[in-house]
C-alpha cells in the first residue's frame, strides 16, 4: 500500500510520463509528417506552410532571388483569382546561402514548424546533402540543381537533368555538323558530376572527345587551359558549370583570338555574363526549358514584366512558377498534408499549361524536363537572342 506521500509520488510521476510520451509522439509526427491537421471550420482559411530555402546571399543570390520572384508571383496569382479557395499559402523564406549545412538546417526548420512541402537547392551539391533529411521528414522539395545523382523519391528535379542537357548538346551538335569536342568543367562538386556525365554519355555517341580541361571554380584566369583546348583544335567546346565562370572563359577565348563555339549548360544564360563580359560573350550557346513562344509562356513573360519591370525573365523564374503551379494543383487536388501532396505529385503523369518544357510535366519520373524541351540560344553583343 502507498502512503499519502508515495501516492502523490506515483501520480505526479505517471502524469510525467504521459506528458513525455505525448510530446515524444507529437515530435515525432511533426517530423515525419504524419500530423493530423486540425479539423477545418467552414469558412476558415486553411493555413498551409511552404518553406523557401535557396541563395540570397553569396555569388548566386541573384539567381536565388529570380527563383523567389518566380514562386511569389504565382502565390500572388492564385490568391488574387481565388482559385486556392479557403486554402492560405505561408511561405517561410529563408537564405541557405548556397550553403549544405545550412540548408540542411532548414529541412529541419521546415519540418518541425509543419512545413507541407518545400523549393530549394539552387545547386546539385545543396540537394544531395538534404537527401536523407527531407525524406526522413517524407517532405516533398522541388530542387532546381541538375545532377543525375540526385534520385530520391521525395526530390522534383524542376531543371533538365544533365544527361538531358547532354543529351540536346548532341543533337545540336549533330545539326550544325560538329564531329569533335573539347570538354571544360569545373572542379566543384557540380562540375565533377557533370565531367563525369559528359565522358559517358559523349564518349558513347559519334562525338569524339579531344581535349578535357578543368579550373577551379574561383579561377579568374583560364587563358592556359584554353590554349591546351586549342592545341586539340575540337569543332566546339561543351562546358558545363556555374554562371559567373563562363565570364573568364569567354574573356580568355577572346584574349587568345581562337574563335570557337562554346556550348554550356542552361547556366551559361546567367545574365551576369552579358554585364560582366559584353560583346566577349558572342558565340556563347546555351540551352533554356523556357518555351517563349508557347501560350503558357507569353502569358508569364506579360505577368512578369508588369509585376518585375527592371527584372528580365529568364528560365529561373520560369522554372520556379511552373513549380509552385504544380504544388498549388496538388493541394487543390490532393489535400493540405505532406502526405496528400506526395501522393499526388508521384502520380502527376500530366500536368499541363506550364511554361517551361514542350510537353505536359511527368512528375512520376521526378525530372520532367527532358532534351527535346530545350531550346538554344546564343550571346550577341550583350544580350542573348533565339538560335
Amino acid at each position: 500500500m502507498f502512503n499519502k506521500k508515495q501516492r502523490r509520488f506515483a501520480v505526479g510521476r505517471t502524469a510525467l510520463v504521459a506528458a513525455l510520451t505525448v510530446s515524444m509522439v507529437a515530435a515525432c509526427g511533426l517530423d515525419s509528417g504524419n500530423v493530423t491537421p486540425p479539423a477545418e471550420e467552414p469558412g476558415k482559411p486553411n493555413t498551409v506552410l511552404i518553406g523557401v530555402a535557396l541563395p540570397f546571399s553569396g555569388a548566386v543570390a541573384r539567381t536565388g532571388n529570380l527563383y523567389r520572384k518566380g514562386l511569389e508571383l504565382r502565390v500572388n496569382q492564385a490568391r488574387q483569382s481565388g482559385e486556392l479557395g479557403n486554402i492560405n499559402i505561408e511561405l517561410d523564406v529563408q537564405d541557405d546561402a548556397n550553403n549544405p549545412s545550412e540548408a540542411v538546417l532548414l529541412v529541419t526548420r521546415f519540418a518541425q514548424a509543419g512545413a507541407v512541402a518545400m523549393f530549394g537547392a539552387h545547386s546539385s551539391p545543396v540537394a544531395l546533402a538534404q537527401a536523407e533529411a527531407v525524406e526522413g521528414a517524407r517532405m516533398p522539395e522541388f530542387v532546381f540543381g541538375a545532377s543525375n545523382a540526385i534520385n530520391n523519391p521525395y526530390q522534383y528535379q524542376v531543371n533538365a537533368r544533365d544527361s538531358e542537357q547532354i543529351t540536346a548538346v548532341i543533337n545540336f551538335a549533330h545539326q550544325n555538323g560538329f564531329k569533335t569536342v573539347g570538354l571544360f568543367t569545373d572542379t566543384g562538386a557540380y562540375g565533377t558530376s557533370a565531367k563525369e556525365q559528359l565522358e559517358k554519355i559523349l564518349g558513347a555517341s559519334d562525338i569524339e572527345i579531344v581535349g578535357s580541361e578543368t579550373f577551379e571554380p574561383t579561377a579568374s584566369n583560364l587563358t592556359g587551359q584554353l590554349v591546351s583546348l586549342r592545341r586539340a583544335n575540337p569543332d566546339f567546346i561543351a562546358m558545363f558549370s556555374f554562371g559567373t565562370p563562363y565570364s573568364a572563359v569567354v574573356k580568355g577565348k577572346k584574349e587568345i583570338g581562337w574563335d570557337v563555339p562554346i556550348i554550356g549548360n542552361v547556366a551559361a544564360g546567367d545574365i551576369a555574363i552579358g554585364e560582366i563580359a559584353g560583346t566577349d560573350a558572342d558565340g556563347l550557346y546555351y540551352m533554356t526549358p523556357y518555351n517563349s513562344t508557347s501560350p503558357a509562356g507569353k502569358a508569364l513573360a506579360e505577368a512578369w514584366a508588369q509585376a518585375y519591370p527592371n527584372d528580365p525573365l529568364t528560365f529561373e523564374g520560369a522554372a520556379a512558377y511552373d513549380a509552385m503551379s504544380a504544388l498549388i494543383q496538388a493541394l487543390k487536388e490532393g489535400g493540405t498534408t505532406r502526405e496528400a501532396v506526395q501522393e499526388w505529385l508521384s502520380n502527376a503523369t500530366a500536368i499541363e499549361g506550364q511554361a517551361t518544357g514542350k510537353s505536359p510535366w511527368n512528375l512520376t519520373e521526378r525530372a520532367p524536363i527532358k532534351a527535346d524541351d530545350l531550346s538554344f540560344r546564343v550571346w550577341r553583343n550583350g544580350q542573348t537572342e533565339a538560335v
